[in-house]
């Protein structure tokens, strides 16, 4: 069902939204953030400026896609 979707195959939008939608089910626990930051060789602050712009991403899109619904 999701390929009858055009914006299915925009991979920065979806990349945005997986990581907005993860952190809004709660997957970033505090586990996970510490895995992060030793995988990433990030300090734990960079980490949410990430999802952070992936949140701001992905709410652009969704208003631009509903002005063009």
């Amino acid at each position: 069902m999701a390929q009858l979707n055009p914006l299915w195959d925009d991979d920065e939008l979806q990349f945005a939204r997986l990581l907005a939608e993860a952190e809004l089910s709660g997957a970033f626990t505090t586990e996970v953030m510490q895995d992060l930051q030793t995988s990433m060789d990030l300090e734990e602050t960079d980490i949410h400026e990430l999802l952070d712009r992936a949140q701001r991403t992905w709410d652009i899109a969704k208003a631009r896609a509903r002005r063009e619904a």
